[in-house]
């Protein structure tokens, strides 16, 4: 062989062993798999590079979840209707009521579950809260007692209507404001008074009048306090209703729910319960 025609072959070589290197990881490096033989040795294509300013596409396989609504006041369709479902199923809303309609029924639904599990209390149901309807805080009455009665969570400001033990609706409430006002030339301040009671008188017709304002249906559970329905519910501590000179009605709720679960038991208001 001619000197000219070894040092082609030779050249060769040197190539397709340079190729193999490489293209594939050495062998003496730990876990690695053994290096190919020339033939199979091939050099991956550099992978593709978004350009700027374009969003980075979902890995495949990986699920694209659809952007939520934002519901409120006034929103309508399906997207409520699912809302509405998933606070009857929590306990936060009558099922029989679910029609796809953001009224007053469900802003109060919401705002009691945004209560419950510490969120801002604006009655939205935007993204924090959707998080949350998909993992809440499940809240647990303090009393088990055979009959049927009402707690009211003074921290959070929702009443629990209990049966057997198991809470079957939570109600949004605001309880006293804690500020002084006066009434038939006395002084008063508009508290909720924590303890253990007994509904003793129902008042038998709408609305009662009353020296400061009017009050849906009262239920008194003691020396004048009352569970009362209004049409303003704030989602902070704000009543500050007297009927009674030297007592205050502090505890509103909603007009539509005052009637359904006023045939209680009240078991009492609870300063510090979760």
């Amino acid at each position: 062989m001619s000197a000219f025609r070894r040092y082609a072959v030779t050249a060769a070589l040197a190539g397709l062993t340079s190729l193999a290197a490489c293209g594939t990881t050495p062998a003496t490096q730990p876990g690695a798999a053994r290096s190919p033989g020339p033939a199979a040795a091939t050099q991956a294509p550099p992978a593709a590079t978004p350009a700027p300013g374009t969003a980075t596409p979902a890995p495949s396989g990986t699920p694209k979840v659809p952007p939520q609504p934002v519901l409120r006041l006034d929103s309508r369709g399906r997207a409520v209707l699912a809302l509405q479902q998933r606070l009857a199923a929590l306990r936060y809303f009558d099922v029989a009521k679910a029609d796809g309609v953001f009224g007053p029924g469900t802003y109060h639904a919401v705002v009691a579950f945004q209560k419950v599990q510490g969120l801002t209390r604006d009655g939205i149901a935007g993204p924090a809260t959707g998080a949350r309807l998909a993992r809440p805080d499940i809240p647990a009455a303090r009393y088990r007692l055979a009959a049927t009665s009402l707690e009211v969570n003074l921290a959070r400001q929702v009443i629990y209507y209990v049966s057997a033990g198991t809470i079957q609706r939570i109600i949004d409430a605001s309880t006293g404001s804690g500020a002084w006002y006066y009434s038939h030339g006395r002084q008063a301040r508009a508290i909720t008074p924590a303890g253990r009671y007994r509904i003793y008188w129902r008042y038998p017709g709408g609305r009662q009048p009353g020296p400061l304002s009017s009050m849906y249906r009262p239920v008194y559970f003691h020396s004048g306090y009352a569970v009362h329905g209004m049409t303003s519910v704030p989602a902070y501590p704000a009543s500050q209703d007297a009927h009674v000179p030297s007592a205050c009605m502090p505890v509103r709720v909603s007009p539509s729910v005052i009637g359904r679960y006023a045939r209680s038991r009240f078991t009492g208001c609870q300063p510090g319960s979760a």
